[in-house]
């Protein structure tokens, strides 16, 4: 009976030790990283200047994005004039989340309002939220292109 006495609360705490698979998650939520990577954005169309592109390029995910800063910085050249991201709603999935954006975008019939959305993901060395700006980790990356257009 002494056996099983000692054995019942050995084996409840190593199930809370071990059992707790949760991840600390960063103080900044992936909601906080999005805005301030469209922030930057909307100062690079706005202003001008490499500064807040280079801030924005530090937030995505570099190791998956398969380009450089000077890509990045020609992909948001093509961001229409005064760009600017609203954010609707975020899920967080383990070590990824979602974050619903809506902006405006103009066209000869007036403006009209976009919904899409930006994939983060949560960098293990870092323990911070990266943007996955070309969606390599989320929904069509490159791999999944390559597959629908007949190659590799």
């Amino acid at each position: 009976m002494t056996v099983l006495k000692w054995s019942l609360p050995c084996v409840l705490a190593l199930l809370v030790a071990c059992g707790g698979n949760t991840q600390n998650l960063p103080e900044e939520g992936p909601d906080v990283v999005a805005a301030r990577f469209y922030e930057y954005i909307s100062e690079a169309k706005q202003r001008g200047g490499a500064a807040p592109a280079r801030e924005a390029f530090k937030l995505i995910n570099s190791s998956t994005a398969n380009i450089n800063q000077h890509q990045f910085v020609e992909i948001i050249k093509e961001y229409p004039p005064g760009f600017r991201v609203e954010l609707t709603g975020t899920e967080i999935n383990d070590n990824k989340a979602l974050v619903q954006i809506e902006y405006e975008m103009s066209s000869d019939f007036g403006a009209y309002k976009v919904n899409s959305e930006v994939a983060l993901d949560l960098d293990p060395l870092t323990n911070s939220w990266v943007v996955d700006f070309t969606g390599e980790n989320f929904g069509i990356g490159r791999s999944d292109l390559i597959g629908a257009e007949g190659g590799g």
